[in-house]
């Protein structure tokens, strides 16, 4: 039985202290997994950055083959001219400088029944000036027999719009480099490619440097084709590795999945695994120990801490006990009163007896560690909720800046949607008047993600609204858009568009096509895709000329417009919805469902619960052909 006074405070005291302890080390635990998280998310953030630089340049080089293709096209149909075709791949290799050399070569005797080889291929030389491969000069060049050239050729007749090589040492330069290729078409037949070499060693040196703790290595690998580029795992040499298959290293398995933990000669590890743009993989595996080892030392020390401040406690309570134990004790148990009611604020100065002196001065102490620890899981606390707002900003900013009344008249109709990724893409549409008889109407996809595209996103609508209003000639009020979004250039940002202005009377639509998807018109026989003129992006070549399209709608017949999250969404097998199956969901009948709708429930059956990865946004106009009173 607690009789006593002393045995009372003793009880009240150390219940006291079970309390903090339990507190603080419950605190100190909740850290700790926090801290582990921040850790798991800071390296993976740091990985992702150089995944993204990487996937930048893969980027620019699919755009630069598909470019070029293009340009090949040209060359083909518009009578095979040498100095066109040359002039060509010189002009895109220049606007590309990242790239080591491109060209175009076509299949055989298609360009002279007398004559196997034809190809034109520009590179740089030794004092970066352009000049054109001799052995494409002379045709002497039996690119028929390159591994390079049998590997594209394969995927393009497959089917693939773009495609890449295995990553091969030049024989010529002895550098490890990859190629990518796409199609160059003639009336829908496959009559060449065009290809972008890419020289690897530099990226390869940046990849081979990624070591986020002492023990960790790096895997740059093909999974698809089973094969290793490079490896920074000790006790293997990286030359020999190159080329092997991935089931000859004994910790890599298929199952193998970003964050789950694998044990490899006696080591936990974490994966990070980055899929690349071109299919490569980038796996980074990294000791549990040495990722966490800050983390579990600073809770080794406030562990410690609490340990060592408690004993102390301990110790003095029964040395203040042994001698006077009213008053003090009195003002102690007050202050562990308030204290145990979160009251932090709250400092005793008690001079008398001096050990009950020290006890209130290590009372006043823990009560310090204890509000600064509380602060600090604030501070962490508001850092997360800051990021979080952010994300809610651009999603408000994206959101307000789109229209959402859409006009019904006599002469036409007009809906619209966009459903924005959880990331907040770059994406938006616009329509409006520009006078009694044309309306203006806009769909764009801005590059890049959050509130930086959503702000570029703003930027880019309105100067497009208002070159379009001012009513300028289409082709001096693209120019005029480009130069503006040019001269408020934001690194790494452009602007694909399909901009167009309807005639409501007569149906006929005049068109700029920035490097944006191609709409669909729907005639008698169904929707088809428009073959439209293809110009530059926006925001990225301040004196380029545009060249203005145009069609006209019939009575009854319908616009389809959307940007490249329709036709790139993805599905849990990382297939793409494509633009083929999105034309036979537009054409299937016995449906109730809007345009709209049908696409969307299209998209959802199709990726069957995969993640959206980027905004889908549809436009479709339809025309009734109303004369003017």
């Amino acid at each position: 039985m607690l009789t006593s006074i002393k045995s009372k405070i003793v009880t009240l005291i150390f219940t006291l202290l079970c309390v903090l302890g339990i507190g603080v080390t419950t605190a100190a635990l909740v850290a700790f997994y926090h801290d582990k998280e921040q850790v798991i998310a800071s390296n993976n953030e740091a990985i992702e950055v150089f995944k993204g630089e990487i996937n930048t340049v893969i980027t620019e080089l699919d755009k630069n083959a598909s470019d070029l293709a293009l340009m090949g096209e040209v060359y083909f149909q518009k009578g095979k001219q040498i100095s066109v075709g040359e002039f060509s791949t010189a002009q895109i290799l220049k606007n590309y400088p990242n790239s080591m050399g491109n060209g175009i070569y076509f299949v055989p005797y298609i360009i002279d029944s007398e004559r196997k080889i034809s190809c034109i291929h520009a590179v740089w030389n030794e004092d970066r000036k352009i000049g054109m491969l001799p052995s494409c000069v002379n045709s002497t060049f039996d690119y028929f027999s390159q591994n390079w050239y049998t590997e594209i050729m394969k995927d393009l007749q497959s089917g693939r719009r773009v495609s890449w090589t295995r990553p091969y040492k030049s024989t010529q330069l002895g550098i490890l480099m990859t190629t990518v290729g796409a199609g160059i078409y003639d009336q829908g037949n496959l009559v060449g490619m065009a290809t972008v070499d890419w020289e690897m060693d530099t990226i390869l040196k940046s990849i081979l440097k990624i070591k986020p703790t002492p023990n960790s290595f790096v895997l740059f690998a093909d999974k698809h084709n089973d094969y290793i580029i490079a490896t920074t795992e000790a006790g293997i040499d990286n030359e020999v590795a190159m080329g092997k298959s991935l089931k000859t290293l004994n910790w890599y398995s298929d199952s193998l999945t970003e964050g789950k933990i694998f044990d490899y000669k006696g080591v936990k590890y974490i994966p990070y695994v980055k899929q690349l743009n071109n299919g490569l993989f980038l796996i980074v595996n990294v000791p549990l120990l040495e990722l966490f080892h800050n983390v579990i030392h600073h809770l080794s020390i406030l562990l410690s801490v609490l340990l060592i401040s408690t004993l102390v406690i301990v110790s003095i309570l029964y040395s203040v006990l042994q001698r006077n134990i009213n008053k003090p004790i009195a003002q102690l148990t007050e202050m562990a009163k308030e204290v145990s009611h979160g009251n932090l604020d709250r400092t005793i100065s008690l001079k008398d007896p001096s050990e009950l002196a020290q006890l209130a001065s290590a009372f006043n102490k823990m009560k310090t560690d204890i509000k600064t620890h509380l602060l600090q899981l604030a501070k962490i606390s508001g850092e997360k909720e800051k990021m979080e707002s952010e994300l809610a900003i651009a999603h408000t900013i994206q959101s307000s800046t789109l229209p959402q009344e859409f006009p019904k008249n006599e002469c036409f109709e007009l809906v619209a949607s966009m459903t924005p990724a959880r990331s907040v893409g770059g994406d938006f549409y616009d329509f409006f008047p520009i006078d009694d008889r044309h309306y203006a109407f806009v769909m764009a996809d801005v590059s890049g993600k959050g509130i930086t595209a959503a702000l570029y996103m703003m930027s880019a609508k309105t100067i497009i609204k208002n070159m379009l209003e001012a009513s300028y000639p289409m082709a001096e009020t693209a120019f005029k858009i480009n130069k503006n979004l040019c001269d408020s250039h934001v690194e790494g940002m452009f602007v694909t568009a399909f901009i167009g202005v309807l005639d409501k009377y007569t149906g006929r639509v005049d068109y700029i096509n920035a490097g944006h998807c191609p709409p669909l018109q729907k005639t008698a026989a169904g929707y088809e895709y428009v073959e439209v003129i293809k110009n530059l992006v926006l925001g990225i070549m301040p004196g380029y000329k545009y060249e203005v399209g145009h069609f006209t709608l019939k009575k009854n017949e319908r616009l389809f417009l959307y940007t490249d999250g329709v036709t790139e969404a993805q599905n849990q097998d990382e297939k793409f919805y494509g633009e083929e199956r999105l034309r036979k969901v537009l054409n299937k009948k016995d449906t109730k469902d809007d345009t709209l709708m049908r696409v969307t429930k299209g998209i959802a059956q199709f990726a069957k619960g995969a993640a959206q990865s980027d905004d889908i946004t549809m436009m479709e106009i339809i025309f009734h052909q109303k004369q003017p009173h």
